[in-house]
């Protein structure tokens, strides 16, 4: 261990025995020592010891350097929280190639692409060419970035100062960014000076002449569409800005001031990392524009097969398990009901389609028709009866929704208190889990009947269609049974039918646009 460490440990503990008095000639002492450097400065001017006043050059220094500001102040207000800042300190570094590739997942873009690809494949290349753009980023690329932005807000931060508030105090005559006036500095007390010294020191003691300001200003300049500040004035300004920092003129002056020896100021260091945050924005809205397309889509098919289906039917909604009671558990940032849509189409389907359409022609079969092989009607039988208890157990299915069911209460409860207890999220969503599972299975077992009794339709329609009969043997009775051609009822069935799976399927089915 260094004899330095010891000498500092014994320092510390010697001062916590000294008697108060000696602590206080010691801290004179030292106010002393600070007082001689200031007379010893090359800045010895700008502080009046004996009068313990700030001179009025200390003025002059700060208008100086506030009427070279002044225009980028009034310019980059608000610039230290811009986005587009952001982005244009990104795209400086990008050649003319990348910022195409960029634009080209853009959601103007991908809304355009879109007209003449379809939606899945669009999502593969768009997922590939973001790929290969986000590899341009190479670490040694984004600590660049990163500099070059920490750059300018260190440039923002300095040129915030409170400069006009602090020159008024050696000239309350001089106004705000006007210049015409010809300033008279009078010396001001110390204390009424020190905090906008500290201030001062913590935003301009970050300046470096080896940081690439001549980039920097020109994303200012591009940012606001003007020259904010002239590269080879601010450059003149970081000479004079660093021969004061050298000096410590303004450290030892508020060191005297607050009678604090050892006082130190820290310097506002921006460290800000903006590359992830952007990257990710750029993923979240080429991810949201494509599922938008996808979604646009799957709402078109969707719409076209329910009409197909239903035509102007008006769509049964379940009582609880609806979009209205969903709202207020995903706006707490729970998982919801993710059915609510395709259960209530099959619900619908049940009751006007299937009980009034399909099951009468059914019972035709079942009821009259001379099968072949009786163990097929059997078989057709047990996925009518199945289909027939489907609208009770949905019926079931909701009401473990309402207040006196196995679900509500609970979920009203537990929704209640997920924003202020995180616990009661993952009870919440564990409870979706189960009720969402419910509803797809009542969903996939639906989906396995109508499948079997379309299976019989096609059959059906095949054997009406052959010259000899190998599967139903009394065709010519059964259709003296309906008034309408059974052949045409069996096609509008089947279709149906088949339209009501594929809609099941494509409202179950996930979107794919994870990358």
């Amino acid at each position: 261990m260094s004899f330095s460490f010891f000498y500092k440990l014994q320092k510390i503990f010697s001062s916590i025995v000294k008697p108060k008095n000696k602590v206080e000639i010691e801290k004179k002492k030292l106010l002393k020592m600070v007082a001689r450097d200031i007379t010893q400065s090359r800045y010895k001017k700008f502080y009046k010891p004996k009068l313990r006043k700030v001179d009025g050059e200390v003025g002059r220094f700060f208008y100086n350097t506030y009427k070279n500001i002044s225009r980028a102040q009034i310019f980059i207000q608000k610039a230290a929280v811009s986005s587009h800042l952001k982005v244009l300190t990104i795209e400086s570094f990008l050649d003319k190639k990348q910022i195409e590739t960029m634009e080209g997942f853009s959601k103007t873009a991908i809304e355009a692409r879109a007209k003449t690809t379809p939606p899945q494949q669009l999502a593969g290349e768009i997922r590939e060419e973001m790929g290969s753009f986000f590899a341009i980023f190479s670490m040694n690329m984004i600590k660049q970035i990163n500099a070059c932005y920490n750059t300018i807000l260190r440039f923002i931060n300095f040129v915030s100062f409170d400069f006009y508030g602090t020159v008024k105090k050696f000239d309350g005559n001089i106004l705000e960014h006007n210049f015409t006036y010809k300033p008279q500095f009078s010396d001001v007390p110390g204390e009424y000076i020190t905090d906008q010294l500290k201030d001062f020191m913590e935003a301009a003691y970050v300046m470096d002449m080896s940081q690439d300001w001549k980039k920097a200003i020109k994303i200012l300049n591009t940012y606001k569409d003007t020259e904010i500040i002239d590269v080879d004035q601010w450059h003149k300004l970081l000479i004079h800005l660093h021969d004061i920092q050298s000096s410590s003129i303004l450290l030892l002056i508020a060191r005297v001031i607050d009678e604090d020896p050892i006082l130190q100021v820290k310097p506002n260091v921006p460290n800000e990392h903006i590359i992830e945050e952007w990257l990710e924005e750029k993923r979240t809205d080429a991810q949201e524009a494509i599922e938008k397309i996808i979604n646009a889509k799957k709402d078109e098919v969707v719409g076209t097969l329910a009409r197909g289906i239903f035509g102007q039917i008006e769509i049964s909604c379940l009582q609880y398990y609806t979009k209205s009671a969903n709202k207020n558990f995903v706006e707490k940032g729970l998982d919801g009901f993710s059915h609510i849509q395709d259960i209530a189409y099959l619900k619908t389907f049940l009751l006007e389609v299937f009980k009034k359409e399909l099951h009468p022609l059914c019972d035709i079969f079942l009821i009259k028709g001379q099968w072949q092989n009786q163990v097929l009607s059997h078989q057709m039988s047990d996925a009518i009866y199945k289909l027939g208890e489907v609208y009770q157990k949905i019926e079931a299915f909701d009401m473990t929704l309402s207040s006196s069911g196995d679900y509500g209460d609970k979920l009203r409860i537990y929704a209640s208190k997920a924003e202020k207890e995180k616990s009661y999220v993952k009870y919440a969503n564990n409870l979706f889990k189960i009720i969402n599972t419910t509803a797809q299975g009542i969903i996939n077992n639906t989906a396995q009947s109508l499948i079997t009794i379309g299976k019989f339709f096609k059959t059906f329609i095949d054997d009406k269609q052959k010259p000899l009969h190998d599967f139903i043997m009394n065709w010519k009775e059964l259709e003296a049974s309906s008034e309408v051609p059974i052949l045409e009822r069996l096609e509008e069935g089947y279709k149906k039918i088949y339209s009501m799976v594929k809609l099941l399927q494509i409202l179950a089915k996930p979107l794919d646009t994870k990358w």
